[in-house]
């Protein structure tokens, strides 16, 4: 037998979900709990305290009215601090099949309670849930609007819809939502596939065919759609199927069955499948990182998005500063002098520009994106086409630490990406740390790799410019996948007066940039692994050597090095030694290293005479 689970905290709500759910009970056979959410409360009786423990009048009457009914119905009091706890808590006791709530509108200054609690149990609450809103008690509806997009939560709304039809005689109104875009032939089609789908739903159902009817209607968005057709003239009741677009769709815009819910002229009831659990641990981190930024008023989103824009422009500051500090970091570079490095990054305007364009991906501004890609592009030309230049004039023409250093990037430099590009659009957005600016640009590195890699090419080091460049790439990607994040997480998105293209270009932005993350790692975590393999070889080799030459108190390794060559191992050694060693015991110290290392060691060895005088 099914299991409704019906929270009741007022006696307002008993009438609302009499309505809808006694049809569904009768219709199923379904055993009803009506479970009384309290606050704990207290009482005095010949001077003791107790719990207060009573059944209150109005909730023994809501189960008689289920009882007359011939449907099976118990009443559970639970007392909890937290709605959606206590809901939360009997859910787990009783295993629900259906989960029925009630959400009252909240009046002028109240505070949307309910609200709050439905929003965390749309979430995810482990079984079927159907929410009713509205201000009052319902009629028995005899128009059910039911908005048809498929998904996973049509065929219960469907189940409703047979159910009130059963009970009350309800028409059934199929609606589709186009673009106010949408071409007349686009119309009728949506309208043959609509009646198409009807007719597959009516096959399964016991709903007469003169009792569905359909409708297509042209909206800026979806949710406009439907408000158009949920007025008192159409229809009498909303059902709509909580929608699973997106996670990052739906953690900022909102479900589309609350905005419905909160906004239309009759009453709505919203019903949702359970949730994967993979999204709901998606949102929750969310919440929690929501929770840190703040959430920018109107005039502030303009500001940072002004400021963004005179930042992003390529103008004539911008080619000039690009070039003296390309001109800084090759010096620096050349010098393997890191203060100078440093200052070419603190004055490098380009990261302005990336951030730009995180910002430009979040508001679906194309022409923002657009104006930051530019710029950075043109930043990267010049960068490249100094330190080449550079590189070919200066007359020493070899590689240095400083340049060797940024070769071989691996996935900790993704990770500083990632944190200077969180602290970048932070501090663009938040005045009172803009100061932190400069320390963000030294951390991410912007300028040194493009230098290098301008220098390698100029020198034919291919390998060079390949890390080098990687590196640069990896920083890129970083910074508008992280400010991005950040912007969004701040109150930034695409506004919705500006039609569909923003949010087109919203959803393939972070298309491409988890794409372009996934792309960089690849390599990145290639470099890492083998980096790690070049440590753990090295940590091998010395400690091999300690034990090699702990009867040889006169020797002293002053300096070694290892190339790998297939399977075989070539280790160089330079040796202090008053005397050296003979052939046998190096061949013992060759057959030590390649007993503790498992692969067999060609061994090269310098020796440095050394004399000792006594006083």
């Amino acid at each position: 037998m099914r299991t409704i689970l019906v929270p009741l905290s007022r006696p307002e709500q008993a009438a609302i979900l009499a309505t809808f759910i006694l049809p569904v009970a009768q219709s199923e056979g379904a055993r009803v709990i009506l479970l009384h959410i309290a606050f704990p409360a207290f009482v005095v009786e010949g001077g003791e305290v107790t719990q207060e423990t009573r059944i209150a009048p109005w909730l023994e009457e809501v189960a008689g009215v289920f009882d007359e009914a011939g449907v099976e119905v118990q009443i559970v009091r639970r007392e909890a601090y937290s709605v959606a706890g206590g809901i939360r808590e009997a859910v787990r006791a009783f295993k629900p099949d259906l989960l029925a709530l009630s959400w009252r509108r909240p009046g002028p200054g109240q505070a949307d309670v309910e609200g709050v609690t439905l929003h965390d149990l749309l979430l995810d609450v482990p079984c079927d849930l159907v929410v009713w809103r509205g201000d009052q008690a319902a009629s028995p509806p005899r128009r059910v609007l039911v908005p048809s997009a498929g998904g996973p939560n049509v065929a219960l709304g469907f189940q409703f819809a047979e159910d009130f039809h059963r009970a009350y005689g309800s028409q059934l109104i199929l609606l589709t939502v186009l673009p106010l875009s949408a071409t007349e032939a686009q119309v009728h089609e949506a309208r043959r596939a609509l009646e198409a789908r009807g007719q597959k739903v009516l096959a399964e159902l016991s709903i007469p065919a003169d009792a569905v009817h359909y409708q297509v209607v042209r909206a800026k968005t979806p949710e406009a759609g439907i408000l158009q057709m949920a007025t008192p003239d159409h229809a009498d009741v909303v059902i709509i199927g909580a929608s699973r677009e997106g996670v990052l769709h739906r953690i900022r815009f909102g479900e589309i069955p609350e905005k419905v819910a909160a906004q239309a002229k009759i009453p709505v009831l919203v019903i949702k499948r359970p949730l994967p659990r993979r999204v709901t641990l998606y949102r929750r981190a969310w919440d929690v990182m929501s929770s840190v930024t703040p959430n920018l008023q109107e005039m502030e989103k303009v500001t940072v998005y002004r400021e963004a824009r005179r930042s992003a422009r390529a103008d004539r500051d911008f080619v000039t500063m690009i070039a003296l500090s390309t001109i800084i970091a090759t010096l620096g570079l050349k010098q393997n002098a890191p203060a100078v490095i440093i200052g070419a990054m603190l004055i490098a305007p380009l990261m302005a520009a990336i951030i730009a364009m995180g910002l430009g991906v979040v508001q679906g501004d194309a022409r923002l994106l657009k104006l930051g890609g530019r710029t950075t592009a043109l930043g990267v030309l010049i960068t490249l086409a100094v330190s080449f230049g550079l590189e070919l004039i200066i007359p020493y023409n070899n590689l240095t630490h400083e340049m060797l250093a940024r070769s071989s990037p691996n996935l900790l430099d993704l990770g500083v990406a990632l944190a200077a590009g969180a602290a970048g659009a932070y501090a663009l957005a938040r005045k009172d740390v803009s100061s932190s600016l400069p320390g963000v640009a030294i951390a991410v590195a912007l300028i040194p790799p493009l230098a290098t890699t301008g220098m390698a090419l100029a020198l034919a080091a291919w390998r060079i410019a390949l890390g080098s460049g990687l590196l640069f790439l990896t920083n890129l990607v970083g910074i508008v996948a992280m400010s991005s994040w950040v912007f969004l997480s701040m109150g930034f998105l695409p506004p919705q007066s500006r039609g569909q293209d923003r949010m087109r270009l919203f959803s393939r932005g972070w298309q491409g940039i988890l794409v372009m993350i996934i792309l960089i790692s690849i390599p990145l975590a290639l470099v890492t692994v083998r980096q790690i393999q070049h440590q753990h070889l090295s940590r091998e080799i010395e400690l091999a050597l300690d034990d090699a030459l702990q009867g040889y108190p006169t020797v002293t390794v002053t300096g070694w090095d290892y190339e790998e060559r297939n399977k075989n191992l070539l280790v160089t050694l330079e040796l202090d030694a008053e005397t050296p060693l003979s052939r046998e015991e190096m061949t013992i110290l060759q057959g030590i290293l390649t007993s503790r290392l498992h692969r067999p060691v060609a061994l090269y060895i310098k020796f440095a005479p050394v004399i000792r005088l006594e006083p």
